[in-house]
């Protein structure tokens, strides 16, 4: 029957006779034990291929003779050998170039997506060790491998001569398999009886089809979840935040059930998550729409350019942002409140500052903070403003300055310009309008600053009626006392009423 052989894998081998074979192992034997006579048991992927160069070198070595033997058989076993050699070579080198790895098992070069060690303390394979016994060459995990202790060779046959286990061959559709043994005192091979193999071929290519295929998804699922982690980065998220963010995706990378839509939707729900994008959650409260991640980083960006533009960088923080994004105020309105706060107040006239903390305790060390709160809406603190310049425009000409005088004003249509006008004006009539209205307190004229207001801002006619009333009543006056007449005396008493 033809024998097929786990070790070498071309057809000039695969059907050599029992004669040829026998030449051919009873050569590797050979070579493997003067290699385990001059190394020191192997430990890692860099002593293997050490191990292994130094069984290609052996090999070069083999006498004309033995060469010459091998010939006469069947096929050319030694051209055989020379050809798997020359195919260990180009696979190490393969894998030193591009990062591979080699099984240890099947010496596949297995690509760097998806290389695996063998889980620690897995048996990779037995070497023979003393009579009945055989030494399990163990995986530590990390691409080495070390000697376990010697164990009983369940194939060891009593009385054969220090038959040793060498390895398993196949039948041409892998339905069978015998164990080989090699004896080391007459060095012949022996073979155990034909039996079921556990593993068809079919089933071997079945696994490493399905575990190719599993590779290439975890490698796809890896660039996925990776892309995904460098944008999580790019997020401005805390080193703490960061830390939950990572552990989450690399656990998401073992759950079969997460793909990196599933990821993106469980991220969102992390504290994390939920703390970096938390203008988004003042949002939902308030039944607004929430924004998506690449809009609430451009949020916060225009934030923040118009802050740095009106030199308040101190509000540029991320707790700023959310509230703002949270209450859904623009970056225009923000500009507007900003204006209002530094150009209209903080750096305007001292009198409308002090105005403002008397009419509505707002002090000068928060008044941007005041003009940014958010419950506070933009009409609302206009209205304010242009309150206390009224205010202290009236202050300026030394005259009244309640909050509800100036809040009166403001409903009239009176700003800081028309204020300062006024009451300019106010300020020279009054005095004197007020001396009259007392002379001629018989005539039930009593014109005030309020009066004047109405007159001024308001153009109420009563108002304007009152004021005439008392300067006539001076002009008569002081005709009938002195005779003196009406152009002349208008000239020299009218211009102060």
């Amino acid at each position: 029957m033809a024998r097929y052989y786990e070790d070498f894998d071309i057809p000039s081998v695969r059907a050599m006779s029992d004669a040829a074979a026998d030449a051919a192992e009873k050569q590797r034997i050979r070579q493997m034990q003067a290699v385990a006579k001059s190394t020191q048991p192997v430990v890692g992927l860099g002593a293997s291929l050490a191990a292994l160069q130094r069984s290609i070198d052996e090999s070069k070595a083999v006498s004309v003779q033995q060469t010459a033997s091998l010939a006469e058989s069947q096929f050319d076993v030694g051209l055989a050998a020379e050809a798997q050699v020359q195919a260990k070579e180009d696979a190490i080198k393969i894998a030193a170039e591009t990062g591979a790895k080699i099984d240890p098992n099947t010496g596949k070069i297995i690509p760097p997506s998806v290389s695996t060690f063998p889980k620690a303390g897995t048996i990779l394979r037995y070497r023979a060790g003393r009579a009945g016994f055989r030494i399990p060459i163990i995986a530590d995990g990390k691409g080495g491998e070390y000697e376990g202790a010697e164990v009983v060779d369940p194939d060891y046959k009593p009385g054969g001569g220090g038959n040793q286990f060498v390895e398993y061959e196949y039948n041409s559709n892998f339905t069978k398999r015998r164990a080989k043994y090699f004896n080391s005192t007459t060095g012949q091979f022996t073979y155990g009886e034909w039996e079921d193999n556990p593993k068809t071929k079919a089933d071997y290519d079945k696994e490493q089809a399905a575990a190719a295929a599993a590779a290439a998804a975890l490698q796809e699922k890896r660039d996925a979840y990776a892309l995904i982690e460098a944008t999580m980065r790019s997020y401005g998220f805390t080193d703490s935040e960061l830390s939950e963010i990572t552990k989450f995706i690399q656990n998401g990378l073992i759950d079969p059930n997460m793909g990196p839509n599933q990821l993106t939707l469980a991220l969102r729900q992390l504290p994390s998550y939920k703390a970096r994008f938390f203008g988004n959650e003042e949002r939902r409260a308030r039944g607004l729409n929430t924004l998506s991640e690449a809009e609430y980083l451009q949020q916060e960006q225009d934030y923040s350019a118009t802050f740095r533009q009106r030199g308040l960088q101190r509000f540029a923080t991320r707790g700023q942002f959310a509230t703002l994004i949270g209450n859904d105020i623009s970056n225009t309105e923000v500009g507007k409140r900003i204006d209002i706060a530094v150009e209209r107040v903080q750096y305007g006239d001292p009198q409308v500052l002090k105005q403002l903390k008397t009419y509505y305790n707002i002090t000068e060390n928060d008044i941007a903070a005041y003009y940014l709160n958010p419950k506070e809406v933009l009409p609302e603190l206009e209205a304010k403003t242009t309150t206390a310049e009224i205010g202290s425009a009236a202050v300026q000409y030394g005259l009244s300055a309640e909050r509800e005088r100036a809040e009166g004003l403001r409903a009239f249509g009176v700003d800081l310009t028309k204020a300062r006008a006024g009451y300019g004006l106010i300020s020279e009539r009054l005095p004197r309008t007020q001396q009259l209205s007392n002379i001629y307190s018989q005539a039930g004229i009593n014109y005030t600053q309020t009066t004047a207001e109405e007159e001024e801002f308001k153009g109420t006619a009563s108002a304007k009626r009152a004021r005439e009333k008392l300067k006539e009543l001076e002009i008569g006056s002081f005709m009938r006392s002195s005779g003196t007449g009406r152009t002349s005396l208008s000239k020299g008493t009218a211009g102060l009423i």
